[in-house]
């Protein structure tokens, strides 16, 4: 099963042993999420108070 294994997944030793790639990419990523989860939740408040003043105008 090995042998058919490694026929299917021939790459599969380059994930076991290239820690240092995964790392960087999930670190990554996981910057991208954080941000752009901070900026999904913030988003919302900025529109709401310039309809505020908007309709405060006029």
């Amino acid at each position: 099963s090995l042998s058919f294994t490694e026929s299917v997944f021939p790459d599969q030793s380059d994930f076991h042993y290239d820690y240092e790639t995964l790392r960087t990419t999930g670190v990554i990523l996981a910057v991208i999420m954080f941000v752009s989860g901070i900026l999904i939740a913030l988003t919302p408040l900025v529109p709401r108070y310039q309809k505020q003043k908007v309709s405060y105008f006029d």
